[in-house]
């Protein structure tokens, strides 16, 4: 087992990343060492690069999505969540949020475990100053602590393929979960980043009729129709009465079933609402942080007898069921394709600005090229 890993550290909010190098503490029972095949710059890290999210402890290595292989397992035998031994040298990811209490009201009662008070979040909430350390994904090795959950990766599935299964996939399935797309609906996705990317395959999958994809990038539009969409709609070169119009011309003149927001811009909500059908559904996933306040009409939303859902972080059966949509349909989507940029470990400031310009559709960080 190595003895150092050198990792990427957000010293404070706004200050440029630093690269450290740390001891690799010795495994507990019921902890492994992943070594880093590629993590996810997310839109959630450049955020925590500015310190927008509250509870963060900084110094901070980032990094919440991550696959690997598996470097060295600690004196107790572990299993993923098939209920199979992992061995030394399995390919797998890890569901980023650990020691989820399934003992509190949100947990028991509300049926909501992601909003659970004691929720630990790897590279997010997880304190990089205490031992061990190791515990984002901008390393060349993560401390994988007792009681994470973890899923292996099948053969076939590339560790670029695999990295829509970090945030976007998840999300997005809770996300279908939480809203009631059937088949034969007409669906509009409200963003064509990675999140809107694995909607619109799902949309797909689960045999939607029409399927658009609104963004202003045309080169996210492009790659939204490799995904699924049976039309795009560019907001740099259409108005919004022209968005709207569209969008009843292809339904039949009622408008899209269901509308979901992946952009992480609050100005798209109120045009969502705008655009959905009467009596249709408008779904929240991409607000995961504070991106500012918006004027909405009440009354429009209650006249229209919408259905108004919101998404809220995922579940170990949502990062599950993530993997196997992707390994399921590997043949059918470019997932590979979603991964545009790469970077070394070294370059993790460049990655973070790249992906804050929206230049990326996804980009990871290899420590370990």
């Amino acid at each position: 087992m190595p003895k150092t890993s050198r990792a990427a550290v957000i010293p404070e909010p706004n200050a440029p990343v630093e690269i450290r190098e740390f001891e690799i503490p010795e495994l507990k029972p019921g902890a492994a060492l992943l070594k880093v095949a590629n993590a996810g710059v997310c839109g959630t890290d450049v955020h925590l690069w500015h310190g927008k999210l509250a509870g963060v402890p900084y110094p901070l290595i980032p990094g919440h999505e991550m696959v690997g292989t598996v470097e060295a397992i600690g004196p107790k035998k572990i299993r993923n969540v098939d209920g199979h031994e992992i061995k030394v040298g399995d390919r797998v990811t890890i569901h980023d949020v650990t020691k989820t209490c399934y003992s509190c009201w949100f947990c028991l009662i509300a049926k909501a475990p992601t909003k659970c008070p004691n929720r630990e979040v790897y590279g997010i909430t997880m304190d990089s100053t205490k031992w061990p350390h190791l515990i984002g994904a901008y390393s060349e090795y993560v401390y994988v602590t007792p009681g994470t959950h973890v899923i292996q990766i099948p053969d076939h599935v590339s560790f670029d393929g695999a990295g829509a299964v970090g945030c976007a996939m998840p999300t997005a399935v809770h996300t279908v979960i939480r809203s009631p797309l059937k088949w034969g609906s007409n669906v509009a996705i409200q963003g064509a980043g990675p999140v809107g990317l694995m909607l619109l395959a799902l949309a797909k999958i689960n045999g939607a009729s029409t399927i658009t994809s609104i963004d202003m990038e045309s080169h996210r539009l492009k790659l939204a129709e490799k995904f699924g969409a049976t039309h795009t709609l560019n907001i740099r070169e259409t108005s919004l009465k022209e968005r709207h119009d569209f969008l009843r011309e292809i339904t039949n003149g009622h408008g899209p079933d269901i509308v979901y927001e992946a952009t992480g811009n609050a100005l798209a909500v109120p045009e969502g609402v705008e655009l959905v059908r009467e009596g249709g559904t408008y779904t929240i996933c991409g607000q995961y942080t504070d991106s500012g306040t918006v004027e909405m009409n009440p009354h429009l939303m209650n006249r229209k007898h919408l259905d108004i859902r919101t998404v809220w972080g995922s579940e170990t059966t949502h990062v599950y069921q993530a993997v196997r949509t992707i390994a399921d349909n590997y043949d059918e989507f470019p997932f590979e394709d979603v991964v545009t940029h790469k970077f070394l470990l070294d370059q993790t400031q460049e990655a973070l600005e790249t992906q804050e310009r929206h230049e990326s559709v996804k980009a990871v960080i290899s420590p370990n090229d």
